[in-house]
């Protein structure tokens, strides 16, 4: 009964029986059953346990509080969610237009004058994209494209929670948006219904507006709609759109023919497809595709054990031909768009793009090592790159292969990690010059062996077998030994080098922790376009500026996007960067000191040209390096082969030395030679050749030495002994050794603890004398003719002739005396000159024998004797 009614009803019969109001009022009979007893037993309960009571009434207090904040919350998220919803999705794009083309301009890439047409990047529509139905495209591509790109994709509305959470999880902990969680559904209408500008943004607005798109998506299609888009759309590098272009363009086959191990490797290309291109980094390929079978495997798509079975199979590149110019330097230049613009702007956007390449130079590069290869394929070396750089650094020419129709000729080898030998060893002295070493550095070329952590041994050898003893920093790197480097490398420090790698553009050496002293032989692996541009800092005075190809790019209206602009470049040797520059740079054009191990008119002996040069031979022979500068241009070749196969015996002086070569000397017709500038700071001081230090007195071979200022020579105190030898200095000369044949050498005495390798390898004095000459009195006891004719008739005679150690001179009567009279005798040798005079007074005309005896040092007895008539004036003379 409502209100008004029952207020109605209570007037109405309070009216008609007004005898009812005054009666006594009644009280009500009690309730059969109260609530009494059990009041009183809670509260007998609370006085006997009063905390417990307590402790019950806050726990039901705190439930009641959370049941009501819980409730809050849920509406409060609701509400806050509708809300983000009609804010951010009420201008949405329709999701029925996701099916449409997109019309886009071509955009095209010229030579460096800007009118030369190299290749024109032609959008999906023109050929790049070609749909196909679902049911051709192979279920383990399927598979594959939702273990790694989408696990929940059939599950998920569109929108993966979790995901989200995750990735703002990880979003706040770094401070900016590194991780955006997209589903499928997510990624096909970022890429079709969002605009291009938008595409790019990262922001949190641009998240939600395409989760909210991507879950009303995902009510109009199905399932199988939206990946058979998606697979059809997406990008996967080489201007393929979609899995068949893809398949194209990888493998020149429909991808309904692809084997399961070629689907896997395309499938996981979308997340990086510049990153993970076969073509330029067959290696991040496969490991993405290690990733991929992985999270089929994780997933339940396949066994373990099939995962690894694909895995293993064979995959061979197969390319459609195209006839480009400089090929290999067209899509560097378009991966480096890609990256700068993103596809959709690079493909749509009808760019206009001038590049850094010389057609010139670039053929000539491209004949230059084709005749090469051509000549060397007898010793099992089919390819070559090279980088010519001018002095700013622009890329003149980038040859990445000798063919770039056979089949692996896409495979741009200019940009492939390849292990470099010894081309690495300019750059660890350098780094030992920043810290206190010089060109006149001792550096002791002796057998040595380093063990690791993990106990295995490392032990160098040097090209030719042999151990050279100590060797200036200057000789030890033009020569390119090798122990004297792993030391240099020791002293340096791994991180350090590597830190100072990266300051010149090297971007492999990516975890010094894996990189051991062997990294200075090139155990490890550089790519020769940046190679060639750390080599071209050495030639700027120590200033790294990155190798550029692109120098402007325009949009179709005509508008500037980007031009390049030369800049002097950022120091990479440290404060003395452009003096540490010069000193490598002046050891590496010292032909003189490279003859020691290389000989005369080796490959870097450049006729009338003035260049800095360094070979790198790897292990095995399976990479040729040479790389080299002058002052005009900057070159760097590599010789070998894709699969890294062994070659015949072609170091980097005859395989890539040979490129190298020609094209210097092609480059430079015409040009006057000009010297490396020398900047302030480099002073030449006179040093010891055998020791590095100041040349004292004693020094057999004073020369000079170029230093940074302030590093000039220590004093080194090594001892010398003079030695007198004879004949061909390999015996110490003695008394009787002719005078012309003896001379002194100076020979060093090596500290003890290099004592035994001197024995074995420096020369050292002779310990035997020289073996006397056959007819010893000539040597060691003359006497020269006494008289005229042999006769005298003076009362004294002056005896003369050589006596090469104590002598006796005696006389007797006759032409064979029996007895003999001493004339003179002297302990001290006379290498020529007066030996005694003999007295004739008294004496009877006749003949008389004059015999000298001589003991040499060497305790040798040689005499020898002459016979004189003697006359008186005025008669003849007869015997006595």
């Amino acid at each position: 009964m409502s209100a008004p009614l029952r207020r109605h009803w209570r007037q109405h019969h309070l009216m008609a029986a007004p005898e009812l109001t005054a009666l006594p009022r009644r009280r009500p009979p009690p309730p059969r059953f109260t609530r009494r007893p059990r009041q009183r037993r809670r509260s007998l309960f609370r006085r006997r346990h009063p905390v417990l009571a307590f402790i019950g009434r806050l726990v039901l207090a705190f439930v009641k509080l959370t049941l009501l904040a819980t409730l809050l919350t849920v509406l409060i998220g609701g509400a806050g969610a509708l809300w983000l919803y009609q804010r951010y999705g009420s201008d949405l794009p329709d999701p029925q237009r996701i099916s449409e083309h997109r019309s886009f301009e071509t955009t095209r890439i010229y030579a460096r004058d800007g009118t030369t047409l190299l290749y024109e990047l032609v959008g999906p529509e023109a050929g790049r994209r070609t749909p196909v139905p679902f049911e051709q495209i192979p279920q383990i591509l399927k598979d594959a494209t939702v273990a790694v790109e989408d696990a929940g994709f059939y599950e998920n509305p569109g929108v993966d929670v979790r995901g989200i959470i995750r990735a703002a999880l990880q979003n706040y902990r770094s401070g900016e948006i590194v991780s955006g969680a997209s589903t499928i559904t997510m990624q096909l209408v970022r890429n079709i219904l969002l605009d291009p500008a938008d595409r790019g943004e990262r922001s949190y607005e641009r998240k939600l507006r395409e989760a909210i798109l991507a879950y009303r998506v995902s009510r109009e299609y199905g399932k199988d709609q939206i990946l058979n888009i998606y697979l059809n759309e997406n990008y996967y590098g080489a201007q393929a759109y979609g899995v068949e272009a893809a398949a194209q363009a990888y493998f020149s086959k429909h991808v309904w023919e692809l084997s399961p191990a070629e689907a896997t490797l395309i499938a996981g290309l979308p997340q990086a497809p510049t990153t993970y291109n076969p073509f330029t980094d067959f290696a991040a390929a496969k490991a993405r595709q290690r990733v991929t079978l992985d999270l089929m495997a994780e997933h339940g798509y396949l066994s373990q054990a099939e995962a690894n079975q694909i895995y293993a199979e064979p995959i061979t590149l197969s390319p459609p031909r195209t006839d480009l110019v400089a090929p290999h330097f067209v899509f560097y230049v378009r991966d480096l768009l890609e990256r700068r613009y993103g596809p959709d702007l690079l493909y749509r956007a009808g760019l206009r793009v001038v590049t850094s390449i010389d057609l010139a130079w670039q053929a000539e590069a491209q004949r230059v090592a084709q005749e090469q290869i051509a000549q060397l394929q007898a010793r099992n070396a089919s390819n070559a790159a090279v980088v010519m750089l001018a002095p700013d650094g622009q890329i003149l020419a980038m040859v990445g292969s000798v063919d770039y129709n056979r089949p692996d000729g896409q495979v741009n080898v200019a940009l492939a990690p390849r292990q470099p030998g010894s081309a690495l060893k300019p750059f660890i002295y350098a780094a030992a010059l920043q810290r206190g070493w010089t060109p006149a550095t001792v550096i002791w070329d002796t057998p040595s062996k380093w063990t690791n952590a993990d106990g295995v041994v490392y032990e160098p050898r040097n090209y030719d077998n042999a151990f050279h003893g100590p060797q200036r920093l200057r000789m030890a790197l033009a020569n390119s030994l090798n122990i004297p480097a792993v030391k240099t490398l020791e002293y340096v420090g791994v991180e350090n080098f590597v830190e100072q790698m990266s300051r010149l553009g090297v971007t492999t050496f990516d975890d010094p922790s894996r990189f051991g002293l062997a990294i200075a032989l090139g155990s490890n692996e550089v790519r020769l376009l940046e190679l060639t541009g750390a080599y071209s800092a050495l030639r700027n005075q120590g200033r790294y500026v990155a190798p550029v190809a692109v120098i402007k790019v325009t949009n179709s209206r005509g508008e500037v996007l980007e031009r390049w602009q030369p800049e002097r470049g950022r120091p990479a040797f440290g404060p003395q960067s452009d003096q540490i520059a010069y000193l490598i740079t002046s050891i590496l054009s010292d032909n003189e000191a490279r003859h020691y191990m290389f000989g005369r008119g080796n490959v870097m002996e450049l006729p009338e040209i003035i260049a800095a040069a360094k070979t790198g031979t790897s292990n095995d022979f399976r990479d040729s390096w040479a790389l080299g500068y002058s002052t005009d241009v900057t070159i760097g070749v590599w010789v070998g082969n894709n699969d890294s196969t062994p070659m015949q015996e072609v170091a980097g002086a005859n395989g890539a030395g040979q490129i190298w070569r020609e094209l210097m000397i092609r480059y430079h017709l015409g040009r006057p030679p000009t010297p490396f500038p020398r900047p302030p700071g480099v002073e030449e001081l006179p040093i010891c050749a055998d020791t590095g230090g100041r040349p004292g007195a004693a020094c057999p071979r004073p020369i000079s030495e170029l230093f940074a200022a302030g590093t000039g020579p220590a004093e080194v105190e090594v001892v010398y002994q003079t030695v007198r030898v004879g004949g061909d200095g390999s015996c110490l000369a003695a008394s009787y050794t002719p005078a012309t044949e003896v001379r002194e050498v100076q020979y060093p005495l090596y500290p003890l603890e290099f004592r035994e390798w001197a024995a074995r390898n420096a020369p050292q004095p002779p310990t035997e004398l020289c073996p006397p000459p056959q007819a010893p009195a000539d040597a060691v006891a003359v006497l020269d003719t006494i008289g005229a004719s042999g006769t005298i008739s003076t009362t004294q005679v002056f005896l003369s002739g050589v006596a090469r150690g104590p002598y006796s001179l005696e006389v007797g009567v006759g032409a064979a005396p029996t007895e003999w009279q001493p004339v003179a005798q002297s302990p001290i040798a006379v290498p020529a000159g007066l030996l005694g005079v003999w007295s004739t007074a008294g004496l009877a005309p006749g003949d008389y024998t004059i015999r000298l005896s001589v003991v040499t040092p060497e305790g040798f007895a040689v005499t020898t004797q002459q016979t004189v008539r003697l006359e008186r004036p005025g008669g003849s003379g007869s015997s006595p």
